[in-house]
Parts: C-alpha cells; structure tokens; sequence
C-alpha cells in the first residue's frame, strides 16, 4: 500500500479545529483544515512533495516506513506550518526502521528545529475519538497532493498487532496521508499507513513501537 493508493489522515488535537478553506480549495475528502499544527511535517521525497509525518523534538521526525524504502531517493521534510510552503526546510540524515517490519520510521534531521513536538501517547481504545492530519489528495480522483494540512475525525474501530483500525467520522484519509500523525486526547498515538479513501483507515500504533522510538531518539 503505497502513498498514492490508499493512506493516510487527517485530524486535529485537542484544542485545535478546523478552519474555513482558502477560496477555491476543497478539504482532504470531506473532513477540514488545520488551524494550528507546529508538530507537522511534510515528508519531501527528491525535493517534491511526497508523505505526512510529525515532529517529535528537535531533530527527529516520525513518518509511515513506506514512505521511505525508495533506494537512491534523498528525503528532506517541511516543518512546522499548516502551509508547508512555509515550513521550515530541514534536510533527512538518516532513516531508522524497526526490526520488527512494522510500517513506521524515524528521520534523523541534518539541523534542528524549534517548535512545539509532538507529544506521543500509548493510551487508545476501540470506540475513542481520533484526528488525523496529512497534506494528501482531495478526492479519489485528484493528482495534486494538498499545499494546506487537512484533518479529519474518525472513529477508532479496533487496537491490536500493532495496529489501529479507524472509520469515517467527518472525513477519511487519502493518498498521500501516509505518515500522518494519530491523535487521540490530545497525544500523538499513531501513524497512518493506509486506507481506502471511502470509509476506513489503518495506522501503526505508537504503543507498540514506544520502546523502539525511545531507544533510537531519545524520545
């Protein structure tokens, strides 16, 4: 499942809503915009436009571990800003994965960046509340990837293997949501990996890499 198949979301934190569009642009599919968002991070793969993710602290950036198996490709993000245009440009050092397989990944930024990171959270259940975020398609039919950070609702379907399973809440994810951060009260809980751009999402939960991420960040 790749980024422009099915993938990723779009929601918001606690305490952060959605905004009225920009003339002329149309949310992710349904769902909204993002008002504030200073942990985001758009994930560019050889200088264009490619994933989601999240930043963590000030070097590290979590992403969808799909978004980065590309041999020979240089990544870079933008952080920051619900306009990626207008994030900060930071260059990707390294790129740490799991042992495990499991479809989520660290970049190791070439500088650090000063922001508000992401808080990362353990606690999710089947019937909670989730936001996610990601700069992905519009529609179904759309092949231009978003400039503004969208964020949809959805509702959490089932947690288990390492996994989070979501419906449609008022919106759902799409291509190029991959790597997008999961919110849920507030704390970042997973990453979205994929979905059919209809009704239901998947993510990589954060609970069960939470000793990795540790050991290899710090965080």
């Amino acid at each position: 499942m790749r980024i422009r198949g099915l993938l990723t979301a779009l929601l918001c934190a606690a305490g952060l809503a959605a905004v009225t569009p920009a003339a002329g642009a149309a949310p992710i599919i349904d769902g909204g915009y993002a008002r504030s968002a200073p942990w985001a991070a758009m994930i560019e793969r050889n200088s264009q436009q490619w994933c989601s993710g999240s930043i963590i602290s000030a070097s590290w950036v979590l992403t969808a571990k799909h978004c980065i198996d590309h041999p020979g490709s240089s990544y870079s993000v933008r952080v920051g800003n619900v306009d990626h245009q207008a994030g900060t440009y930071a260059g990707v050092s390294t790129i740490y994965t799991p042992y495990s397989g499991a479809d989520i990944a660290l970049l190791k930024l070439d500088r650090s960046v000063t922001t508000t990171y992401a808080s990362l959270g353990t606690s999710v259940a089947t019937g909670d509340t989730e936001y996610v975020y990601g700069w992905g398609y519009t529609s179904n039919n759309s092949n231009v990837l978003e400039r503004y950070l969208k964020v949809a609702r959805m509702s959490v379907t089932s947690v288990g293997n390492g996994l989070i399973g979501a419906y449609r809440g008022d919106g759902v994810t799409a291509g190029g949501d991959s790597g997008g951060p999961v919110f849920v009260g507030g704390k970042q809980v997973a990453v979205h990996i994929a979905g059919d751009a209809k009704a239901n999402s998947t993510h990589t939960s954060i609970s069960a890499n939470r000793t990795w991420i540790r050991n290899t960040s710090g965080v």
